[in-house]
């Protein structure tokens, strides 16, 4: 009789295997690609849990996240007036302008490391996992987890992670492009500054690490984590060559996105209305932490009356939440007619639709959408280059700048610089992304999405990658009674880590076999010149 491949795996016993997945700060859209990696591990047979802040349990009740074995939390989150304010300085700050000023938020979310760490190390010994899966802002608690334990590890990235796996084409601090994704374009110039930006960041990343050893001294935690060119632990990041610069990158380092659930929120009856009266809709939503200041929302809703009156829209669907709305100046006239931005606001001007909540890849999923006005967001930019969306990007904080220069450089959308942008630029983007004269934006547009809904397929492989680090710990751990030590010490390295980050730097860059080789030739060139000249003497 013959087996299969799949028949095959019967004929082994499968390990019981428990995956703990964690998500702390940052919202649902940094839970939600964590969680859907769970989903394929535990349609795999693995045991998959979830940790979490108080309250935000609530994102996996529901029969969609049946999967969920059992649910912790890590602590209160962020104090919502303390969020507030923090999100608010993220967008006022400016890395081209102040660094320690750019840097201050990060102080607020690296804070929740204490708390973090020590209900982390709870669960742990409560659920025993054999393998955590977590996204990137708890990246220092679950390597500490690593090393006081000896539990694999795997990190979500939005993007490839700060700091690490650099390239020679690929000007400054990974992760910190400001002006220039790659050298091919990028002007001497560009390239000297990019160089120069760490030292510049100094005086800001001086005190940040001060801060981070005091609080892991309170913690009782008396070592550093190192500094890392390579990780020791899985990376994988939740985007995709094309919007991600392409290079080389090591295995345990993977580009995995979009990471996308195959189902969502379908359009509710308003929306379903609204996109029956109208043919070339402009969707436009600047995330749930962004709250567009009064003198810009001016220079959009001028903007964008425009754009009605031009005739190259017919409708705009405004995500906007409470804190948002009242923002807006209700008194002041659109550029064109006489109506009111209150009457726009209240949903009485029927080209117009506000709506605090909207089921955001429903919408970019129709033909009729045709302009997706956003702060560039990682999982704005991932659906909407997923779905075919052209988009006309507004980044404020974090990796929104730069993934402008993304979409940009993809020809996917154009971006405004936050600091420097005007009503008429709005009008002449808009105009540009709208009329697409030469029919290249709409190539551009659909080749990306066919390139991403290929990747999208890649989150099987992230989950392959987990299995494959969490099996080859289990499988390489000294055995109990075997040696001294204890069980979860390793008898072999990983066998995705490449041998380098094992070596001093002197044997993996072959420093040695340098020094040899001119040693070598200056010997030979020292013995040549001494017997000519020695045949010289007796000539």
């Amino acid at each position: 009789m013959a087996f299969t491949s799949d028949d095959s795996q019967d004929l082994r016993t499968k390990p019981n295997t428990k995956i703990l997945l964690v998500v702390g700060t940052g919202g649902f859209t940094h839970a939600a690609p964590v969680l859907e990696l769970g989903r394929i591990l535990s349609a795999r047979g693995h045991q998959v849990a979830f940790a979490t802040h108080i309250g935000q349990e609530k994102w996996v009740e529901g029969a969609s996240y049946s999967f969920i074995s059992c649910v912790y939390t890590m602590g209160p989150p962020m104090d919502s007036h303390v969020e507030s304010a923090h999100y608010l300085q993220m967008q006022k700050s400016d890395i081209r302008k102040d660094y320690r000023d750019y840097f201050r938020p990060k102080f607020n979310v690296d804070a929740f490391w204490a708390s973090d760490y020590s209900f982390l190390k709870e669960i742990c010994q409560v659920y025993k996992p054999d393998m955590i899966v977590a996204d990137f802002f708890l990246d220092a608690a679950v390597r500490d987890i690593q090393h006081q334990t000896g539990i694999p590890i795997a990190t979500l990235w939005p993007q490839m992670p700060y700091a690490m796996v650099g390239a020679s084409y690929i000007p400054g601090l990974p992760g910190f492009q400001v002006d220039a994704l790659s050298s091919e374009h990028a002007s001497l110039w560009t390239r000297v500054r990019a160089a120069l930006r760490p030292l510049r960041a100094v005086s800001a990343v001086v005190p940040y690490f001060r801060f981070v050893r005091e609080m892991r001294r309170k913690a009782g935690v008396s070592y550093n984590l190192p500094m890392l060119k390579k990780p020791d632990y899985l990376v994988l990041v939740n985007s995709f060559w094309g919007l991600e610069t392409p290079k080389d990158s090591p295995p345990l380092v993977a580009p995995i996105g979009p990471v996308l659930a195959e189902e969502f929120q379908p359009l509710d009856r308003t929306l379903e209305a609204f996109y029956a009266a109208h043919h070339r809709v402009m969707y436009v939503s600047f995330g749930t932490h962004i709250q567009v200041p009064p003198q810009d929302l001016d220079k959009f809703i001028g903007a964008f009356s425009a754009l009605l009156n031009d005739g190259l829209i017919d409708g705009i669907i405004w995500a906007a939440g409470e804190t948002q709305r009242k923002l807006f100046d209700r008194d002041q006239k659109l550029r064109h007619g006489n109506t009111q931005v209150g009457d726009i606001l209240d949903n009485r001007d029927p080209s117009w639709l506000f709506t605090p909540f909207a089921p955001q890849r429903a919408i970019l999923a129709l033909q009729k959408t045709v302009l997706f006005v956003t702060h560039g967001g990682g999982s704005s930019v991932n659906e909407a280059t997923f779905h075919e969306t052209p988009m006309l990007s507004l980044g404020f904080f974090f990796d929104q700048p730069l993934n402008g220069l993304r979409i940009q450089e993809a020809g996917v959308g154009l971006s405004l610089d936050k600091a420097n942008f005007s009503e008429a630029e709005i009008l002449e983007k808009s105009r540009v992304l709208l009329r697409d004269r030469d029919g290249t934006i709409a190539q551009d547009v659909r080749r990306m999405g066919h390139i991403a809904r290929v990747s999208a397929r890649k989150k099987e492989f992230g989950a392959d990658l987990i299995e494959e680090v969490l099996y080859d710990h289990r499988f390489s751990l000294v055995l109990p009674g075997a040696a001294a030590g204890e069980s979860r010490c390793r008898r072999r390295p990983m066998h995705l880590q490449t041998a380098d980050a094992r070596m001093s730097a002197w044997r993996a860059q072959n420093w040695d076999l340098t020094c040899l080789a001119i040693t070598s030739t200056a010997a030979v060139g020292y013995m040549g010149w001494t017997l000519v000249k020695v045949l010289r003497t007796r000539a």
